[in-house]
C-alpha cells in the first residue's frame, strides 16, 4: 500500500511539473552588492494538491492572499539591517525598506522578518539592531477584488544597505510577481483590509533599553535629523546622472536674505557665469587699485608725470594726449600681468599649509616696510635698463618711463596687490574674473594720469603730499598685520583644530592691532617715517583714531562666552565681516541640521519626496561663514531651509562631524576634493559658497 501512495505521490508531482504555475517571480540583483548580497525569492504555496489545484491549472482567486519570501544571504563580515525595528540610538534611515513598484496589488503591513541580532555599535554609544548571514523576509501581498481574470504582474523594490567596517554601499533589487488570477471573488478579513489600508510602512518600532529609548531618533534630512550625532560611514556621493538640479542661487555672498527667502520657496536655474560675483570682483579690484595711489612711492609723481606731457613741444593740441594714453597702458598691461600672476599663483597655491604661512610672513613683511622698517626695492639693473631708454623721448621714451615707474611704484604697490590677490583664495575665480579683475585695478591706478592729462587745471586742485602720506601708508600696514593673522589662522585650520592661532587668539590679535592703529593715528605712538615736528592731529585722522578705538571696544564681546557655552556675538554686519574673515571654528548651523552625506540625503528623497538643499562650503570659505552665520539663522530663511533635507559638501576640508571617529585628515582632504569635482561637473560653477536645490533623478 505505500508504495503504491509513493507512486501516485511521484506521479502528482510529475503532473504538478508540467502545467503552468500560478506564480512566477523574476529578481534583478543591484550590482552595486555584488559579492556582498544575494537575493532569492519565490511565492509561497502551502499545499499545491489543494481543492482546485491539483491536476489543473492553478490560479490565485480576486480577494486572497499571497506570500512572497525573500531570502537574503550575506558574504561573512557583511551585516544589513531589519525594517520594522530599531533600538533608540540607531537611524532609521538606514533601515530596509520593501515598497510596491508597478502593479495593483498592496502589502500587507508590518512584513515579518527575521529576528535581528542587537550590536555594540561605540560611535553610536549603544546597541544598533543587524541581520547577518542569512535572513528572510515574508511580505503578504493582497490580490484586489476587481482584479480581472488573467496575468497579473506586480513589482517589488527592496532597497537595503550592506555594511562591513569600512563603510556601506546602498543597492535596490526590483522582484516582479507575476500571478494568474481567476474564478470566484474571496472576501478578505477585517483583519487584512486594516494591514493594506496604508500605502506606507509603519513607524519602525524602537526596541531596546527604555533608558536609551528616551534619546532623540534621528531621520535623514528632516528637522529631527542631527548628522551632527555622529556619522557611522564616510559620506558618499551620487553620480551626476542621479541628480536633478533644479535650482541654483546666483550670488555667492547673499546681499538680500528676503530674495535668498524666495529662492528656496520656488528654485529657480541661474544661468553659469555668476555676473554678481564678477562685479563684486572687479570692485575689489577698484578698491585696491585706488589705495595703491595714495602711497608715497606713487602720489607725489602724478602731478610730476603730468607736467611732462604737457610740456612736449607740439603744435597739436592731442600730443600730450596721445603720450598720456601710452603712459596709462603700458601701465594697465604690466600691473594687469602682475595682477593676473598674483591672483593664479595665489588660487593654485592656497590649499597648501606651507603657502599660506609664507603668505602670512609675506604680509608682515609688507607691513614692516609700511612702517618705515625698511624698504622693499626691485633690483637696480632692470630700473637702470629702462631708465635708459626714456631719453630715446617719443612714444618709445614715454614707453619706458612709464614702465620705469611700474617697477618703481611696484615697492608700494605690491602690498595692496597681494592683498588684492588675497580675496582670490576665499572664492573660485575663473580666468575671465582675473583678466577682468587685473585691468580693474591697473586701470584704476593709471587713471589719474589721463584724466589729469585732459584736464590740466585739475593739478591745482590736487593735495600735496606730506605728512598725511606716510600716515595714510602706516594705517594700511596695520590693515596687513591683520590679513597675517587670517592666513597664520588658515594655515592652522586647512589640516584640522588650530592650536596656535585659535579664533579667540586671533580675535584678540585683531583687537590689540585696531587699538595700536588707533595709537598711532591719534599720536600716542609714532613711527620712525613720522616727522617729530608734527603735534597737532588733523580732523580726519582724529575721526579715524577714534573709529579704531571705537572698533577695538566693539570686538572685545566677542572673546567672551555666555552661561550656556555659546559665545556672545556683538551686533551689526560689522563684526558679522570681522567673525566670517577670522574663520569661526563653529558652521553657525547650531540650529540647523546639515549633514554631510549626499547619497544619504537623495535616498531619504526619494522616500518622502522632498527636495534636498546642498550648501558647497569650507572651513577657510570667509563668504560661506558670513552666509551661515548671519543669513541662514533669519527666521524667513530658517522657515524655508526646514523644508529641505539639508547636506553640507566642504571642498577643502570635510569636518570631523560628517565622518567617522578616526578618519584621517588624508581622507577628508580627497573627500573634499571629490566635493569640489562633483561640484564642478554638476553644475559648472567654480564657486564657493554655491548654493543649489536637486532631487534624485529616479523616484
Amino acid at each position: 500500500m505505500k508504495s503504491v501512495m509513493a507512486r501516485i505521490t511521484v506521479v502528482l508531482l510529475l503532473l504538478w511539473a508540467a502545467f503552468p504555475s500560478a506564480a512566477q517571480l523574476t529578481a534583478i540583483a543591484d550590482p552595486a552588492h555584488a559579492g556582498k548580497l544575494s537575493i532569492a525569492a519565490s511565492v509561497v504555496v502551502e499545499n499545491p494538491f489543494a481543492a482546485g489545484n491539483a491536476l489543473e491549472k492553478p490560479s490565485f482567486r480576486p480577494g486572497e492572499s499571497v506570500l512572497v519570501e525573500i531570502r537574503g544571504t550575506l558574504l561573512p563580515g557583511y551585516h544589513t539591517y531589519p525594517i520594522h525595528v530599531r533600538t533608540a540610538v540607531q537611524d532609521s534611515v538606514g533601515l530596509s525598506t520593501i515598497k510596491i513598484g508597478a502593479g495593483a496589488l498592496k502589502i500587507a503591513w508590518p512584513i515579518s522578518e527575521t529576528d535581528p541580532v542587537a550590536v555594540v555599535e561605540e560611535a553610536l554609544g549603544g546597541k544598533v539592531l543587524e541581520l547577518a548571514e542569512s535572513f528572510v523576509w515574508t511580505v503578504e501581498l493582497l490580490i484586489p477584488a476587481d482584479t480581472r481574470e488573467g496575468l497579473v504582474d506586480q513589482e517589488l523594490v527592496v532597497k537595503a544597505q550592506v555594511c562591513d567596517n569600512r563603510g556601506c554601499t546602498w543597492g535596490t533589487h526590483r522582484l516582479n510577481v507575476r500571478l494568474f488570477v481567476s474564478g470566484a471573488v474571496v472576501t478578505p478579513s477585517a483583519e487584512l483590509l486594516k494591514r493594506t489600508a496604508s500605502l506606507t510602512p509603519p513607524e519602525p518600532k524602537v526596541v531596546g533599553d527604555p533608558v536609551a529609548e528616551k534619546s532623540k531618533p534621528v531621520n535623514a534630512g528632516s528637522k529631527q535629523y542631527s548628522p551632527q550625532a555622529v556619522a557611522t560611514r564616510l559620506p558618499v556621493l551620487p553620480s551626476p546622472a542621479e541628480v536633478i538640479v533644479e535650482g541654483v542661487y546666483p550670488e555667492a555672498t547673499i546681499q538680500d536674505p528676503a530674495a535668498f527667502a524666495s529662492f528656496l520657496e520656488k528654485p529657480t536655474p541661474a544661468a553659469k557665469g555668476g555676473k554678481e560675483g564678477l562685479w563684486a570682483f572687479v570692485l575689489q579690484g577698484v578698491f585696491w587699485g585706488a589705495v595703491s595711489l595714495v602711497t608715497p612711492c606713487v602720489f607725489p609723481m602724478i602731478p610730476v608725470t603730468v607736467s611732462i606731457f604737457l610740456k612736449h613741444k607740439s603744435e597739436s593740441w592731442a600730443t600730450p594726449i596721445f603720450h598720456a594714453l601710452v603712459y596709462c597702458a603700458t601701465i594697465v598691461v604690466v600691473m594687469t600681468l602682475a595682477a593676473l600672476a598674483f591672483l593664479s599663483v595665489f588660487v593654485w597655491l592656497s590649499i597648501s599649509v606651507v603657502f599660506n604661512i609664507a603668505l602670512g610672513l609675506v604680509f608682515i613683511v609688507f607691513a614692516l616696510s609700511l612702517f618705515g622698517m625698511y624698504d622693499i626695492e626691485l633690483p637696480s639693473f632692470m630700473t637702470q635698463f629702462t631708465s635708459a631708454r626714456e631719453q630715446q623721448g617719443g612714444y618709445v621714451g614715454t614707453f619706458f618711463m612709464a614702465l620705469t615707474f611700474s617697477m618703481l611704484s611696484f615697492a608700494c604697490v605690491a602690498p595692496f596687490l597681494g592683498g588684492f590677490g588675497g580675496t582670490a583664495t576665499s572664492e573660485g575665480v575663473g580666468l575671465v574674473h582675473k583678466i577682468l579683475g587685473g585691468v580693474a585695478f591697473s586701470a584704476t591706478f593709471a587713471s589719474p594720469f589721463f584724466i589729469l592729462a585732459l584736464f590740466p587745471k585739475l593739478l591745482g586742485a590736487m593735495p600735496r603730499s606730506g605728512g598725511w602720506m606716510t600716515s595714510v601708508k602706516i594705517t594700511m600696514g596695520f590693515v596687513e598685520l591683520a590679513a597675517a593673522v587670517k592666513f597664520f589662522r588658515l594655515a592652522e585650520i586647512r589640516n584640522g583644530e588650530a592650536a596656535f592661532f585659535t579664533y579667540d587668539v586671533s580675535l584678540a590679535l585683531t583687537i590689540v592691532t585696531f587699538l595700536a592703529a588707533g595709537a598711532y593715528l591719534l599720536q600716542f605712538i609714532s613711527l620712525p617715517s613720522d616727522d617729530p615736528d608734527v603735534r597737532q592731529v588733523p580732523v580726519p585722522r582724529l575721526i579715524l583714531g577714534m573709529a579704531a578705538f571705537a572698533m577695538a571696544l566693539y570686538l572685545v564681546p566677542g572673546l567672551w562666552h555666555d552661561s550656556k557655552g555659546g559665545r556672545i556675538r556683538p551686533q551689526g554686519i560689522v563684526f558679522a565681516w570681522i567673525d566670517a574673515f577670522l574663520l569661526p571654528d563653529s558652521d553657525g548651523n547650531e540650529e540647523l541640521d546639515f549633514g554631510g552625506d549626499l547619497a544619504l540625503a537623495l535616498e531619504r528623497s526619494r522616500s518622502d519626496d522632498r527636495p534636498v538643499f546642498v550648501d558647497f562650503t569650507g572651513v577657510t570659505c570667509v563668504n560661506c561663514k558670513l552666509n551661515e552665520k548671519n543669513v541662514f539663522p533669519r527666521p524667513e530663511v530658517r522657515r524655508q531651509l526646514e523644508r529641505y533635507h539639508l547636506v553640507q559638501l566642504h571642498t577643502d576640508r570635510v569636518i570631523d562631524t560628517f565622518v567617522p571617529a578616526g578618519t584621517s585628515t588624508e581622507e577628508k582632504l580627497r573627500l573634499a576634493e571629490s566635493n569640489a569635482v562633483f561640484r564642478d561637473t554638476v553644475f559648472g560653477l567654480n564657486q564657493l559658497p554655491l548654493y543649489a536645490v536637486i532631487r534624485p533623478a529616479t523616484r
